[in-house]
């Protein structure tokens, strides 16, 4: 059951992260909550290569954590040594939005970053 829990909250931070960065392709003003907060109001259109990346990268993780953890019935049959670099990424996320300059970017992805990483690890080591 608690394993269910964690997954999903997972999940739904990855969903949230993901749309957060469709928001910004988009054009959404949100510049201030992303990239060290540099940027006020919609991210330039060079810019905005940084988020589409991150949808993919974002993307990925999701669909091995629903295939590790068959929450749905995907069988994409990932290597289990990805799990390792998605806790690592969760790491390095945790620390860049630790110090960033951003007091917004800082108060919206600090606690989310640090969930998704204590999720991630508490899932991903069991399967």
């Amino acid at each position: 059951m608690l394993f269910t829990i964690l997954t999903v909250i997972n999940l739904a931070l990855l969903l949230f992260t993901i749309l957060f960065q469709v928001g910004l392709v988009m054009g959404k003003p949100w510049g201030e909550y992303t990239m060290g907060g540099y940027t006020k109001g919609v991210l330039p259109g060079k810019l905005r290569i940084a988020p589409l990346i991150s949808i993919l990268i974002i993307s990925f993780f999701a669909l091995f954590t629903i295939d590790k953890t068959q929450i749905l019935s995907i069988n994409f049959n990932f290597p289990d040594f990805i799990k390792w670099f998605i806790i690592g990424f969760n790491v390095l996320a945790v620390i860049a939005n630790s110090i960033t300059q951003s007091k917004k970017e800082r108060s919206l992805w600090q606690p989310i970053t640090i969930i998704m990483l204590v999720t991630s690890f508490a899932i991903l080591i069991q399967v």
